[in-house]
C-alpha cells in the first residue's frame, strides 16, 4: 500500500513539474479577453442605386444619418425634388437595438436600419409589414431596400431641402 501511495504521489509531482516547463512562443502575444471591436461609423449620407445616373433624370432617394449622444440616430429620408415634386420623405429617431442595428416604430410597426460600414439597408422587422415602407413614398415607391454609403453631401441641386 506504502509503495501505491509513493507511486501516486512521484507521478502527481513528475505530472506537475513537466506541465510547468511548457515552453511558450515568444512571437505570440497574449490573448485578451477585452480586446475591442472595431467601431461601426454610420454617420453620412447614404443613397439608392439611381443616384449615380441623375445628371440623365435618373429619380433617386437620399438618407442622411446622424448619431445622437443617447445611441440613438436621427434618419432624414429625402429625394429628388429638382424635376417633379419629391417621392420619398421622412424625419425620424431610431434606437439601437444592437451593433449596427437601428429600429424605429413607422405606423406602430417596427422597422429596422441596418449597417454594415458601406451600406445600410432598410426593411420591416417582420416581412408581412413591409407596406408601412410604402407610405413615406409616393407613386408606388418604398422605403425599402439597401443604400450605398457616399462619401459626399446629397446633390445640394437636386435634394429636397433637409429641415
Amino acid at each position: 500500500m506504502y509503495i501505491l501511495k509513493s507511486m501516486i504521489v512521484s507521478g502527481f509531482f513528475l505530472l506537475t513539474l513537466s506541465s510547468c516547463n511548457q515552453p511558450t512562443s515568444k512571437t505570440q502575444a497574449p490573448a485578451t479577453a477585452t480586446e475591442a471591436a472595431p467601431v461601426l461609423t454610420i454617420d453620412g449620407n447614404y443613397v439608392t442605386a439611381d443616384y449615380d445616373k441623375r445628371a440623365e433624370g435618373f429619380d433617386w432617394v437620399g438618407v442622411t444619418i446622424k448619431s445622437e449622444q443617447d445611441s440613438s440616430i436621427t434618419i432624414q429620408v429625402r429625394s429628388r425634388a429638382d424635376k417633379k415634386k419629391p417621392t420619398c420623405t421622412l424625419d425620424k429617431n431610431a434606437t439601437k437595438i444592437k451593433e449596427g442595428v437601428y429600429q424605429a416604430s413607422l405606423q406602430g410597426k417596427n422597422v429596422l436600419f441596418t449597417f454594415d460600414g458601406t451600406s445600410l439597408t432598410i426593411a420591416p422587422e417582420k416581412p408581412e409589414d413591409e407596406g408601412v415602407l410604402n407610405y413615406y413614398c409616393s407613386g408606388g415607391g418604398s422605403l425599402a431596400g439597401t443604400y450605398k454609403r457616399i462619401a459626399e453631401a446629397l446633390d445640394a441641386t437636386q435634394v429636397d431641402s433637409l429641415k
